[in-house]
């Protein structure tokens, strides 16, 4: 189902848009859901559904550049320092004290600044196939390319040349033209057509040119489809704002505030969950939970059996997972 939204304006003239459901009772859990690239909050409905109905309190934003949330054309709003802000912001207005943060994709960038600036906010963090992302450790394309060296000397296959894709010029206006391309390329459990064409430098551009697209997964319904084509139709914006999430860790724009966060809140001291998926083979790959444990004393990992997309693919068994860890640390 679909569930109104509300609207808030930051201090700096932002406006975001999002879900809000108090909870049922005041000393009831909230939880706030942080979507990914291409996304937007509906992408949390089955959590939403799921969670609103046990009396937890929902916040849901459509973050920056996404859904109906501003769209800045500037890389600079695009911040880590900045965002994570906002979203406190948006807390403090709606009377939200401590919140389990739960992170898929790009959200977890967003959370994992969140922890280093706001760690009071907050209960546990859970993050759905990414990981914690240390401050000072942005991928740019020195990083994309030693990344994708190592791995295609080890595997025989790259995993990020994608995110190169995302720092030429016309990115936007190629994503724009090739609407149904992006997103069947983003959504397939195909890890072949992953390996060639989002691994592979230049993979992700020949896809585009030349109008491939992949069968949509079955969890995705007609109608979210058009949800979908509608939050990045050129009426909407398109996908320029919001690859600017890709091109501020490219450019290295949190290089700054970044140095500026102290060791202590470095490292994570709240109880955190890792759902991670056994089948999406960039992330599998990349290995988050060994990247995870030096800076996550309290760490748990839950694998699933799925592509990237956990929270709507296997949405039953991600609810599960979530409210169990919930319960075992006692955030009910």
């Amino acid at each position: 189902m679909a569930y109104p939204h509300s609207t808030y304006t930051t201090a700096h003239a932002l406006t975001y848009s999002y879900v809000h459901i108090p909870a049922q009772s005041p000393n009831a859990q909230y939880i706030l859901f942080l979507h990914g690239f291409p996304s937007t909050s509906h992408d949390w409905r089955h959590q939403i559904s799921f969670f609103a109905a046990k009396g937890y309190g929902i916040l849901a934003p459509d973050l920056l550049g996404f859904g109906e949330t501003s769209k800045p054309s500037e890389l600079e709003m695009y911040r880590g320092e900045g965002m994570a802000r906002d979203i406190v912001e948006i807390m403090v207005s709606e009377g939200v004290g401590v919140v389990v943060g739960v992170a898929h994709d790009w959200g977890s960038f967003l959370l994992s600044r969140l922890a280093n600036y706001h760690p009071e906010r907050f209960s546990a963090y859970v993050f759905i196939d990414h990981g914690y992302g240390a401050p000072g450790q942005s991928l740019t394309p020195a990083v994309v390319q030693h990344v994708n060296s190592s791995v295609q000397a080890k595997l025989g296959f790259s995993i990020l040349g994608y995110f190169l894709f995302f720092n030429e010029e016309d990115a936007a206006k190629l994503l724009d033209e090739h609407s149904e391309s992006v997103e069947s390329l983003y959504f397939t459990n195909d890890n072949e057509i992953n390996k060639k064409y989002k691994g592979a430098p230049g993979g992700f551009r020949t896809w585009l040119t030349e109008g491939k697209t992949a069968d949509l997964p079955a969890y995705l319904t007609s109608e979210d489809h058009k949800h979908y084509q509608h939050a990045f139709s050129l009426e909407k914006g398109g996908y320029g704002p919001a690859i600017n999430w890709y091109r501020a860790s490219l450019r290295n724009i949190n290089e700054e505030d970044e140095k500026k966060i102290p060791t202590s809140a470095r490292t994570l001291t709240h109880p955190t969950l890792l759902i991670a998926s056994t089948g999406y083979v960039i992330t599998v790959t990349i290995n988050y939970p060994e990247q995870m444990r030096p800076l996550v004393p309290d760490l748990k990992v839950e694998n699933v059996n799925g592509g990237h997309w956990l929270q709507l693919e296997k949405a039953d068994e991600v609810n599960k997972i979530l409210e169990e860890f919930m319960e075992e640390k006692r955030l009910v």
